[in-house]
């Protein structure tokens, strides 16, 4: 899901993800995908420090 050019949309670029996973990991944070409560896709990043 993270992939370069991974989409579920029919006009999708799948860039998304990938930007999101590049951020993440320039940052040395963790992304994990999960189930929300309510059912959705829920993400999670961890390791992000606040001033």
């Amino acid at each position: 899901m993270f992939e370069a050019g991974y989409s579920t949309a029919e006009n999708g670029t799948g860039f998304g993800l990938a930007i999101v996973e590049q951020i993440v990991d320039a940052h040395e944070w963790t992304v994990r995908v999960t189930e929300s409560d309510s059912g959705g896709t829920r993400f999670e990043i961890k390791g992000v420090k606040t001033s």
